[in-house]
């Protein structure tokens, strides 16, 4: 759910509104206080998610600045995170087409109502992630069972309350307000507009590090609750990675440099100018990166939308009419360019 500020707490509920697209400093809020505090917006989605058959995807708010829309019917809106449309109850949802949070969708049955991949008890910032999943705990936008805010605590209000208020004009990871996107831990440059009429030299940074070692990637905190489909110790290793099956799981936190034959000469070597279709992650990102080489990172964002998208699994693009044939270079076919004729 890697979007700018996506989620608002009972009582700091919607304060990025006032500040969210001022360029170029994303700084502590300012403006009426009574525009957020007096209106019963209630929760996350009720901020986040106003109108789902309307067609804003960044509502504006007095004083400049908007409210990003993580639930709209926007055509060609959708913003970096995805559109959670494709699955709310209400609208012709496709559960397999996104992640079904509390407020958007049911609880889905199992055996999809415990993450992919999950590991039990992780180490996540701040501490310990949960021993298990029951069919109790459905996703939630923040605290332990959702993404955004402090996993350390249940409660998503909880997790989440003053973040908003931060100055976050420094990415550290340190704090909520802090991170990435109000993930936890997570580093990154932030689109001012969500990557909504991103360039491929203007866009989110996303954080990677192809040594496996560091908990502050986007990899890394998608992995929190897919363990079993990183390789960092803390969650699933190599083992469950598995570099001698390679079909089974797609590797992430890896660059270029280190596929089996080496970047030059290899089917990634085309990869060449920054495809916001499928972006890469860098060490140092500052969301300004036009090229591609062999130190860029892939990473869970290159091929998946956080939220939900109009394709299966969350793809970017519709993987059933990816070919090899044609010389068509979209989807898989950006990075494993040779593939294509």
């Amino acid at each position: 759910m890697a979007m700018r500020k996506i989620l608002c707490s009972t009582v700091f509920l919607c304060v990025a509104m006032l500040w969210a697209m001022q360029e170029p400093v994303h700084a502590t809020t300012t403006g009426t206080c009574s525009f957020c505090h007096s209106r019963n917006l209630a929760d996350c989605v009720g901020c986040h998610g106003q109108s789902p058959s309307g067609t804003q995807n960044i509502i504006p708010v007095p004083n400049g600045g908007g409210i990003p829309q993580v639930l709209h019917h926007m055509s060609g809106g959708d913003l970096a995170g995805g559109n959670f449309y494709y699955v709310a109850d209400g609208y012709n949802p496709d559960y397999s087409k996104g992640h079904n949070v509390a407020g958007i969708s049911q609880r889905e049955f199992p055996p999809k109502d415990t993450p992919p991949g999950f590991i039990g008890s992780v180490i996540i910032p701040g501490g310990i992630g949960p021993m298990t999943w029951s069919q109790t705990n459905q996703l939630t936008c923040a605290g332990t069972w959702g993404c955004h805010g402090d996993r350390t605590v249940a409660d998503p209000s909880t997790a989440i309350s003053g973040a908003h208020h931060a100055d976050d004009s420094i990415i550290d990871g340190l704090t909520v307000g802090t991170s990435y996107r109000f993930l936890y831990g997570v580093k990154g440059r932030e689109h001012p507009t969500w990557e909504y009429q991103a360039t491929p030299s203007n866009h989110n940074g996303y954080r990677g590090d192809s040594s496996y070692s560091a908990m502050d990637t986007i990899s890394y905190f998608c992995g929190q609750c897919h363990g079993q489909f990183h390789p960092h110790s803390n969650l699933g290793g190599n083992s469950n990675v598995s570099s001698s099956r390679v079909w089974h799981r797609h590797p992430v936190d890896i660059s270029f440099s280190t596929v089996q034959v080496g970047y030059a000469g290899s089917e990634y070597q085309n990869y060449t100018s920054y495809s916001l279709d499928v972006p890469v992650a860098f060490t140092n990102p500052t969301g300004t990166e036009t090229t591609v080489d062999m130190n860029s990172i892939v990473m869970c964002l290159s091929c998946h939308r956080a939220h939900a998208s109009p394709y299966q699994s969350m793809l970017k693009w519709d993987y059933s009419t990816i070919s090899t044939t044609g010389g068509t270079k979209t989807g898989c076919i950006i990075c494993h360019s040779q593939k294509s004729n």
